[in-house]
């Protein structure tokens, strides 16, 4: 989205961001003109060290910007917006709600489960354990609330989205965006039917958390195992990392695996970038979000707009962008033995594989066509700047 404002004829677009570096350094990218303040942990106020305050005030007030894109509430740029520390037009895009993923922080793993996932990491930084994470989103809620209530322009990639705003802040104008996605995506060729190779199945995630549900998919694996032997997933993401920055739930994931027996089905990839994403969607036979909240989903977005046959939970805002039958399966959130199922269906039937992967491709081209997501995107700049709301 950002090349593609900053390449359109009678726009500028200026960036700030907040980096590991010790001071307020600029760094064009493209025709994007650029800054990274120093990452750092906020005060009580939610708010970071006043010298970097003072530093993103000085930029703004040097651009003068007729708006400010503030793209989520998960951090402290919609509290400077929204306290008129930056006294400027504003649009606030909300991505995901900490306070909506703080009661599914857990992905339903008993009490026990949650305290196998206390690892080494847990044990010297316990603001790390996935308890105090619960705690630090309900509390991180508190203020998202505080930006949503302060900001009267509020663009909503989904119902689900808009549903939780509405309740919050009843008086916001409120603006329904569309996302873009990486061309790789958008540009890939159709994804084909893998006759005569082993099972394959994919997901990713850009973090690793129980809410994510991978022990839930982990536990599908099981299950299918029994008839197919061969299965294996691949999973993309920082999940499993090494030595002391790895935690304490993907420790008890390595666990599981290990007692599920399917240490030679599963495969962590790490990170990927877009072209391997794509690389893995086309060697797949099956992608799966066992997600238990999700505000938007871009991992189901790439699927879609690839038209690999996909199973999701139906959770948060993925019930959206699917039909469930028609371009993808779902299952309730939680429910391995249901998501073993919609996996089996696909892998059994080509004939059904064929038909979900045609009616996803066409859903997500449409939904995803570069062009119209950002005449959407500025068509929304103008209305806020010309007070109209759609």
């Amino acid at each position: 989205m950002g090349k593609a404002i900053a390449c359109t004829s009678g726009y500028q677009l200026f960036n700030i961001a907040c980096g590991l570096v010790k001071k307020t350094e600029k760094r064009d990218f493209d025709a994007i003109r650029q800054w990274v303040v120093p990452y750092a942990p906020n005060f009580k106020n939610e708010l970071p060290r006043r010298t970097v305050v003072s530093d993103i005030q000085r930029i703004v007030e040097t651009l003068r910007p007729d708006i400010i894109h503030v793209w989520g509430t998960e951090n402290y740029w919609g509290l400077l917006t929204a306290r008129n520390l930056l006294p400027f037009p504003s649009l606030l895009e909300i991505q995901g709600l900490k306070y909506a993923i703080a009661p599914k922080m857990l992905g339903e793993l008993t009490f026990f489960e949650a305290l196998r996932c206390t690892g080494l990491k847990e044990c010297i930084r316990p603001s790390h354990s996935i308890l105090s994470g619960q705690t630090q989103f309900i509390r991180a809620g508190r203020f998202e609330h505080e930006i949503i209530k302060g900001h009267s322009c509020i663009a909503v990639p989904s119902e689900w989205a808009k549903t939780h705003v509405e309740f919050v802040n009843p008086a916001g104008r409120l603006f329904r965006s569309r996302m873009m996605l990486r061309p790789e995506f958008t540009d890939s060729k159709p994804w084909q039917f893998h006759a005569g190779h082993p099972p394959t199945l994919f997901t990713s995630s850009s973090g690793s958390a129980p809410y994510k549900g991978l022990h839930i998919l982990l536990r599908a694996i099981a299950l299918l195992k029994k008839d197919f032997p061969e299965i294996r997933l691949n999973v993309g993401g920082t999940h499993i990392q090494k030595g002391i920055r790895r935690g304490g739930y993907a420790s008890w994931i390595l666990r599981e695996v290990q007692r599920l027996g399917i240490n030679d089905n599963v495969r962590f990839l790490g990170p990927l970038a877009a072209k391997e994403i794509v690389e893995q969607l086309h060697q797949t036979h099956v992608v799966v979000n066992p997600s238990f909240i999700e505000s938007y989903s871009m991992a189901l977005a790439e699927s879609l707009a690839v038209g690999v046959p996909t199973v999701v939970s139906y959770a948060g805002a993925m019930p959206e962008f699917a039909v469930d039958g028609v371009s993808a399966l779902f299952f309730p959130p939680g429910d391995e033995t249901i998501c073993a199922r919609q996996i089996k269906r696909i892998l059994l039937s080509p004939s059904v594989a064929a038909q979900l992967s045609l009616n996803a491709r066409q859903t997500g081209l449409l939904r995803y066509d570069p062009s119209a997501v950002l005449k959407r995107q500025l068509e929304i700049y103008n209305e806020v700047m010309g007070g109209s709301a759609l």
